[in-house]
This record gives C-alpha cells, sequence and structure tokens, in this order.
C-alpha cells in the first residue's frame, strides 16, 4: 500500500496529472448524485480506499483534493440515509474511514493557505465537519469535539488580519477566486463554512453545552466580524439599494458581516441568557480596548457593537424582563449612542438611531428620547445620505412596533406631524428597496396618528395610487403600496376618498390590455397585477360597511366577474383571486348585486358562470383552491332561490377528478357543512347524486372524507369535520342504515423524506375496514392530535424556561418522527382566518372537551369493545390517557 501512496505522490508531481485527476473527479462528482443504494455496496469498497488516497495527497491540486471530500460527503449523506433502513451501512462502509479524513482535514486546517486555491480545500474541510455534526453526532463526537479548537482557530487567527487587510484597507477588493465550476473560493467562503460549522453546534444538546463554554470569546470575534469593510461602504455610497438589502436579517447576499449577524441571531435563539451575558462581556471589552470614536476607524468597532445589540433585542428585552441579565444601558447611550449621534459617520449614525428605537423603552432620560425624536426628523429630508435615511426609517418603524399599546403611542404623536409628511415626500423620490422600506415605514406611522393621512385623504391616495400606475411592473413595490392602501381603508374618513381616487383608476387597469400597458413587460407581469387588484378590491369591499357604494354594485362586480371568467382557462391566480373578490360582494352586498340586473345578466347568471369555470372537470384542479368557499358562500346568501341540485352535482364531479388533498378538502367541506346543519337530510339528498362513474355520491364522499381527514388543515376547517363525524358516528351505529356496510380503506398516514404517504408501518396494505372503525380510529387521532399541539405548547414554555441549563447528558441518536399534530404546531396555521366563518356557532366549540365527551358517551355504547378492537396500541394509549377503557 506504501508503495501504491509512493507512486501516486510520483505521479502526482508529474505535469499535467492534476488535470487528468480533476478531470475524472468532475465527472464522478457529477455520477455520485445519481447512485443507487443497491450499487453502493459494489462501489464503496473499490471507490472509498482511492478517495481517500486522493485525499490525503499533498501532491495533488488542492481542488482536486476538495472534490474527492466533496464527493465522498455525497457518499455519507446516501449511506447515513440506508442506514435508517438497514441498520449495519454505516459501521461497514463509513464509521472505518470518518476518523482518517477528519484527522486529515484538522491537519489541513491547522495549516496556513499558501494560495486562494487552498481555500476551497479548506471549506470543504470544514463543510465535511458540518455534516459530520448532523448525520453523526454520537459516533463522530470526540473528533468532532477535537474539531472546535482548530476551527476556533481560525477564526481568532485571522481577525486581526482580516480587519487591516480588508475591512480597513481602502484598496481591497472583495473579488473572491472561481473554481472550474464558478463557485467561490476565498477567506469570506471558509469563515461563512465555519460560521455553519459552530451553528450546528448549537443545534445538538451535546455540543451546545461545549459551545456556551467559550460563547464569550464567540461573541466577541463575530463581532469583530460585524466591522464594516471599505470596498463595501464603496458599494453602498454607489448603491443604497444594496445597503437596504444586505442589512436585511433575511438577506440572501452573503459576506462575511451577513454571517456573523445571522450565527448572533441563531446563538441568542438557542442560548437566551447566556448568549446576552456574553454579549454584555463582548461589547465591555470592545469598547474598553476601542480608541475614541473620532479616531480612524474606530467608528466601525462601535457600529459593529451596535449592530450586535440592535439584532439581539428580543433576547435582549426577555432576559432583562425575567431579570436575568442585568444590562446597564444608560451607560452604553451615554459612551456610545451619543458621542456617536455627534459623528459624521452616516453607517454609524444610522444605525445608532435604529439602536436606540429599539431600546426606547430603556432610554435614561426624557432628554435622550427627545434627542432621538429631533435626530430621526431631522434625517427624514431628501438629500440626507442614505445610510442615515436607512436607519431613521427603521428607527421610526421600530418605535411604532415598540410602543403598541395606545396611551404610549401618545409619545410619538407630536413627532409624527413631521415624519409622516416627511415619508410620503422621500417616496416620491425613491425606487425599489428604499421605497418599499420607506412604504412600510409609513404603513407602522399612518396607524399611529391617522387623523394626519384622513386630513389630506385626497391627496395622500392619488399619490399612492400614482405609485401603483408607475411601479406596476414591480410586485415587490405595488405590494407593499396594497398594505398601505389597505391600512388606509381601515380609517373611515379615507373610504370615501379611495373608492372616488384610488378604484376608478385600479378598476381601468385591470380591465387593459397587455399591449395598451407600457409598464407591463410579459403575460406573468400581467397577471401579477391583476391578482393584486383582485385581492385589493376584496380587501376594499371587506372594509366598506353596508350598504355597499352605488360604484362597488354597479361598476366593480360585473368587470370583476368579467376577468374572472374571462381569465379562468388562463390563470388560476386571476380564477381563484377573483373568487374571493366575489365572496366578498355576497358578505357585504347580496342583496344588492342580486338586485341589479347588468345589461340582461344577473349577479346569479355571473356566479352560475364563474361556479361552471372553477368546478369544470377540465380546468387545473388547483383553480378550485377556493371553489369550495365559493359555493358555501352562496349556499349561505341564496338559500331555497338556488338550483342545489346541479351545484352540488358539479362539486362532486370535480371531486372525483382531484388528487391534491388540499383541493380534496375545500369541496368536502361544502358537503361537511351541510352535514352539520341537517345531517339526515343532506344525507338523503348525497345519495340521490352519483359520479360520472356511477359510484353513489354519500358512499364516494365518505370514502374521500375518511381517506383524507388526517391531512385536513386550518382550525375552523379541523373543527367542522370532526364535529360532523361524532354526528355520523351515532347515526351509524343505531341505524340499520346500509351505509354501515361501507369500507374504507385502514392506510395511515405518514411522513417520510418530507412527503406525504402511505405508511409501510400498516399491518397489510390496503386492507378494508368498516367505516365505523375507521371514524372511530379518525377521532381518536384527531384527540390524540389535540393533546399534541397542547404538549407541543407546554413544550415550548417549558424549553424557553430550560435553554440555559447545562445539558451534558449523552447525546441519544434515535430518528424523530414529526407528527402531523407536531407539524401543523411547528409551522403554525398560515391560512388567512376566512371572514365569512366568523359567525358560525361551531367556532365556540372546544374541540378538545367535545371529543371528550363524545368518546366517553361513546364508551357506554354496545359496539364500543369491538370498536377498541380495531385500535393499535398508540391508539389505545389516548383512550387510556382518558381512563376510557374498551375492556
Amino acid at each position: 500500500e506504501d508503495s501504491e501512496d509512493d507512486d501516486l505522490t510520483k505521479r502526482a508531481e508529474s505535469s499535467g496529472i492534476n488535470a487528468e485527476y480533476g478531470g475524472v473527479m468532475k465527472v464522478l462528482d457529477e455520477l455520485s448524485n445519481d447512485i443507487t443504494d443497491n450499487q453502493v455496496y459494489s462501489i464503496a469498497p473499490v471507490l472509498f480506499p482511492q478517495l481517500v488516497q486522493l485525499f490525503q495527497t499533498e501532491a495533488l491540486g488542492a481542488s482536486t483534493r476538495a472534490r474527492a471530500l466533496s464527493i465522498f460527503g455525497v457518499f455519507t449523506t446516501l449511506i447515513s440515509h440506508m442506514d435508517s433502513v438497514e441498520t449495519g451501512a454505516n459501521e461497514k462502509l463509513l464509521f472505518p474511514i470518518l476518523p482518517g479524513l477528519v484527522d486529515t482535514s484538522l491537519n489541513l486546517l491547522q495549516a496556513a493557505p499558501s494560495a486562494r486555491e487552498d481555500y476551497k480545500l479548506l471549506t470543504e474541510c470544514v463543510n465535511f465537519l458540518t455534516k459530520l455534526v448532523g448525520t453523526f453526532p454520537k459516533q463522530m463526537s470526540e473528533k468532532i469535539s477535537a474539531s472546535l479548537p482548530v476551527l476556533w482557530g481560525v477564526l481568532t487567527k485571522n481577525a486581526g488580519s482580516h480587519i487591516s487587510e480588508v475591512v480597513n484597507n481602502p484598496d481591497y477588493s472583495d473579488e473572491e477566486g472561481r473554481d472550474s465550476d464558478g463557485g467561490e473560493m476565498g477567506f469570506g467562503t471558509l469563515v461563512q463554512a465555519v460560521f455553519e460549522f459552530i451553528q450546528s453546534l448549537t443545534e445538538r444538546k451535546k455540543f451546545k453545552a461545549m459551545i456556551r463554554k467559550v460563547l464569550p470569546d464567540v461573541v466577541y470575534y463575530l463581532i469583530t466580524y460585524l466591522s464594516i469593510p471599505e470596498y463595501q461602504i464603496e458599494y453602498w455610497d454607489a448603491d443604497p439599494e444594496k445597503y437596504v438589502e444586505d442589512d436585511d436579517e433575511d438577506s440572501m447576499n452573503y459576506t462575511v458581516r451577513t454571517g456573523a449577524m445571522e450565527l448572533l441571531i441563531d446563538l441568542s435563539t438557542e442560548l437566551k441568557t447566556s448568549y446576552v451575558e456574553a454579549l454584555m462581556s463582548a461589547i465591555t471589552r470592545h469598547i474598553s480596548e476601542a480608541g475614541p470614536i473620532s479616531e480612524g476607524y474606530t467608528w466601525k468597532l462601535y457600529e459593529a457593537c451596535a449592530t450586535a445589540l440592535n439584532i439581539s433585542g428580543s433576547a435582549v428585552e426577555e432576559c432583562i424582563e425575567s431579570k436575568k441579565v442585568d444590562f446597564n444601558f444608560a451607560a452604553f447611550y451615554n459612551g456610545v449612542v451619543v458621542p456617536g449621534l455627534q459623528t459624521a459617520r452616516p453607517y454609524l449614525l444610522g444605525r445608532l438611531m435604529w439602536l436606540s428605537a429599539s431600546y426606547l423603552k430603556m432610554l435614561p432620560s426624557e432628554d435622550a428620547l427627545n434627542a432621538l425624536f429631533e435626530c430621526t426628523c431631522s434625517s427624514l429630508k431628501v438629500g440626507t445620505p442614505a445610510p442615515v435615511m436607512v436607519g431613521a426609517m427603521k428607527a421610526v418603524y421600530t418605535m411604532a412596533a415598540e410602543l403598541e399599546d395606545e396611551e404610549e403611542q401618545k409619545v410619538l404623536h407630536k413627532p409624527m406631524e413631521v415624519i409622516i409628511p416627511s415619508l410620503f415626500e422621500l417616496a416620491s423620490h425613491m425606487d425599489g428597496d428604499l421605497l418599499m422600506l420607506c412604504l412600510d415605514t409609513l404603513r407602522v406611522s399612518v396607524s399611529v396618528r391617522q387623523d394626519i393621512v384622513a386630513t389630506e385623504a385626497d391627496k395622500v391616495n392619488k399619490f399612492l395610487v400614482e405609485l401603483f400606475v408607475k411601479h406596476a411592473s414591480d410586485p415587490f413595490v405595488v405590494s407593499q403600496v396594497n398594505d398601505l392602501l389597505i391600512t388606509l381603508a381601515d380609517i373611515e374618513a379615507c373610504r370615501g376618498s379611495i373608492q372616488d381616487n384610488v378604484v376608478p383608476v385600479i378598476m381601468q387597469m385591470l380591465q387593459t390590455p397587455l399591449s395598451n400597458s407600457p409598464k407591463k413587460q410579459s403575460d406573468e407581469d400581467k397577471e401579477d397585477m391583476r391578482v393584486e387588484i383582485l385581492e385589493l378590491m376584496t380587501v376594499f369591499i371587506r372594509k366598506t360597511p353596508a350598504p355597499l357604494p352605488p360604484l362597488y354594485v354597479n361598476d366593480v362586480f360585473p368587470v370583476i366577474m368579467g376577468i374572472t371568467i374571462g381569465c379562468a382557462k388562463e390563470s388560476t391566480a386571476i380564477l381563484q383571486s377573483g373568487g374571493e373578490c366575489v365572496r366578498a360582494f355576497f358578505a357585504q352586498g347580496f342583496s344588492q348585486i342580486t338586485a341589479v340586473n347588468y345589461n340582461g345578466v344577473t349577479a346569479m347568471d355571473y356566479t352560475m358562470q364563474l361556479i361552471g369555470k372553477v368546478l369544470d372537470p377540465d380546468m387545473s384542479e388547483f383553480g378550485a383552491l377556493y371553489a369550495g368557499r365559493l359555493v358555501s358562500s352562496l349556499i349561505k346568501h341564496a338559500g331555497t332561490a338556488l338550483n342545489i341540485n346541479d351545484i352540488l352535482q358539479a362539486v362532486l364531479n370535480k371531486l372525483t377528478n382531484c388528487e391534491a388533498p388540499m383541493i380534496k378538502q375545500s369541496l368536502l367541506v361544502v358537503f361537511i357543512k351541510l352535514f352539520n346543519h341537517d345531517l339526515e337530510g343532506s344525507m338523503n339528498f348525497l345519495q340521490t347524486l352519483s359520479t360520472p362513474t356511477g359510484e353513489n355520491g354519500l358512499v364516494y364522499v365518505m370514502k374521500s372524507w375518511c381517506d383524507i381527514q388526517e391531512l385536513f388543515s386550518g382550525e375552523y376547517e379541523t373543527k367542522v369535520a370532526v364535529i360532523a363525524l361524532t354526528k355520523f358516528m351515532p347515526f351509524l351505529l343505531n341505524s340499520n342504515s346500509p351505509l354501515a356496510n361501507i369500507t374504507v380503506s385502514d392506510d395511515e398516514m405518514s411522513i417520510e423524506g418530507g412527503r406525504l404517504t402511505r405508511s409501510s408501518k400498516t399491518v397489510a396494505a390496503g386492507v378494508q375496514i368498516p367505516i365505523t372503525i375507521k371514524i372511530f380510529k379518525i377521532l381518536v387521532q384527531e384527540f390524540k392530535n389535540i393533546l399534541e399541539e397542547k404538549e407541543a405548547e407546554r413544550a415550548g414554555d417549558e424549553d424557553s424556561e430550560d435553554d440555559d441549563v447545562e445539558e451534558e447528558e449523552e447525546y441519544e441518536e434515535e430518528t424523530q418522527i414529526m407528527t402531523l399534530a407536531q407539524m401543523a404546531q411547528f409551522l403554525g396555521d398560515d391560512d388567512d382566518e376566512d371572514e365569512d366563518n366568523k359567525d358560525d356557532p361551531l367556532n365556540d366549540v372546544d374541540l378538545h372537551d367535545h371529543l371528550s365527551q363524545f368518546l366517553t358517551q361513546l364508551s357506554t355504547h354496545g359496539s364500543y369493545p369491538q370498536l377498541c378492537q380495531a385500535l393499535n396500541d398508540n391508539e389505545q394509549k389516548v383512550l387510556g390517557s382518558m381512563l376510557v377503557s374498551g375492556s
């Protein structure tokens, strides 16, 4: 083997060998992503020794060695996934090799790079170590622990040179080298990789304790890396919009500074009190070591400290309120903020205004508050340096957000007399990200002093609709304009002005063909604009008290109907948004629109055409996303005036053509609401309908419903479905209805690889069970989901309280399976609450109590023991927790 290594080294030292291996490795890199589990066992024994040898051969080029490690990383991920199914794959193929790869990586990271190409290899080494943290935290624990000091050394040893050679060097260029694939390679990418490694450690209990021990130093050096480089200042000065974009916490533009910001935010979330204590210590240390703020580049360090404190605001505030940390903000304010506000450094001045606003309630005196107001107002003028203006706008936004209570907001009333007009003036001179920030700041400012815009409503609305027209091709700006208009629609004194000045213009834009709209550049732009207008009009209508004004009834309604119906085939987005707008008309003025004859066409004629479009079996199923809402709304308002047979038949036909659970749910809820209103009557009616294939309508609905109930989303939709099932169950058990003989699939749904799939744990895939048993299992599962949601809420509170407890216990690696209920709790329910459902009495039902009472009552039924026998162990435990046993 030694002779083979020597031979490879000699060949590597010869001319052209790097190119030879480089080409082979590039092909292998591409192929590695397509290798299947079955091929690994035959490929790995041959390939892995060669990859290790290539990676450890110093004479080979850094890029070739980096690619070898990258390929091994791909296999590491693949094999670790295999091991979850076929235990032993890791031990056979990976664990014998990993320690050597880690040792080589750490040796490389301890050596100073001699060429830019070396950074690619070092970065790949760090990426590989990060992968091990996430994949094998237990097995590679010792190696990972040994890695931290080495990677920590990369940050500490290079911090000084980063400041002198990059941050404070006006001649430095940020043009990092590129490899043959176009990827960046340089110190910046290496630092980013180290930041990601540290972040990965905080996500594991065992390693979080390691980070906590060195946290003061970690935060200290991260603040150092927050310092703004001279080249960055040149970029931002030339393009202020880039400053707004790069300074955002969610910026996608990576720099060393944004990477440090991201890691600080993660640490503040994961380590809370320990982090805040470390932050105070690091800031104190930096300020004590720095010279006067007016000297040279010292202001950058002050700005970095202010930035760290700024982005950590929520954690700092929480720790101070709970009295876990003692922070002398007054000393910081007098020592840093006061002298900083007197400098002529735009980036520092803007940051300190924003920081002061973030800690508004902690300002040491009324004079400090007035100084902030004065500085902010004077900075919101045309011609002010962009960083100062941006800081002032963010300060205004933050002050309005910090002072949520009306009584607290009174302190802002006087400054807003200057701020709001100034923001409108600035908006007229801005574009892009600057304009979006300005409009967002206006939105929160208007909420504080509604009377200011109310007195100038016409002027304000004319200006906003001009912005809408001017930036019609920019959906981001248009969205911000809409948000501000929606805020104005909440102000009674502005609604008439909106109807007079905004609605006629946007309705004209809604109808204007693309060829006559020079601001629109594509069909996609046109669609986006129309969707924005339809959504805006929906809000205007919803916020307008009944009766609706004649403009809406006579002019707006037929136009929206015409556009929605006319665009049905070409745009599901317009179909969805238009349908929601029509529902708004139903909610606010159904009797008004149905009393008008639109040139021989009635509102009901329009509505039936629209329903025909959304339920057309040949249309995309996603056009029917809100079809259920539209039909339910129509039934609610029209009642017996409808030809409900045809409508429900169309809903049933569309249901048979849908695959997506969320579309099926939308349509099923139509029937579910009817069941809750009149169970037996709705059941009897559905039995008169048939699917296109001749299946009984009620049977098909019940089977479809039982099949996807576990995937229902939305609190209201889930609640009405569960309540309806609790009505169905007694009916099926206590009657001689043939429906009780329906059988449905017993497949369970599970989450595998991020996809919702049929569970592989089902005893017999595709087995059919009586519908009564299926409904019982669903109700038990729904009750389990409720219990898990409550437990997740409690666990979240406990985690918040226990974040700073030392966690030295050994990490036990196990596959964590997230239930649907836990996923819902984790992600939250982002669906907007449906306005039309707010008055439904079912909203007041406590589902936990309802199900608990139902299951308790069911336990007295003669068939209960038989039902319980069909439950699995987990379901039995749920009933056991209620002390409702089937034995």
